[in-house]
């Protein structure tokens, strides 16, 4: 469901899959990327925001938190985690774009998680859209 990570020598290693919409999205969001990159000359890193090295350091918080809270509680975290992404976005990187871009992809990848989240607490029930 999320990063994959392994732990210190002394531990087991522990690998978690990522949430199966970023296999499909990341595809596409990179194709985007170096469309814009190619027609404006703007390179925005999609991959400091969507998978930054220190991502790839030992344990994910989100595995620890899983363990400490449970599925419940991490949904609860990632939940408002997006919503703090959502809320600050127009003002804390006011005038530079690509930093305000960087929220919204933050934002997208903690409502990706809960939706990943969601359906493994309450299973994979039809989704409503609209």
């Amino acid at each position: 469901m999320f990063n994959k990570t392994h732990g210190r020598d002394d531990h087991r290693v522990v690998e978690v899959d990522p949430p199966s919409s970023y296999e499909e999205t990341m595809p596409v969001l990179i194709d985007l990327h170096e469309k814009i990159a190619e027609e404006h000359e703007v390179n925005i890193k999609f991959d400091k925001v969507s998978n930054p090295d220190h991502y790839k350091q030992g344990v994910s918080p989100y595995d620890v938190a899983k363990s400490m809270y449970g599925s419940e509680g991490l949904l609860k975290f990632v939940t408002i985690n997006s919503v703090k992404y959502i809320q600050r976005y127009p003002f804390k990187y006011k005038g530079d774009p690509d930093k305000q871009l960087d929220d919204l992809v933050k934002a997208k990848r903690s409502l990706e998680t809960a939706i990943e989240l969601h359906k493994e607490i309450y299973g994979d029930q039809h989704i409503r859209h609209g």
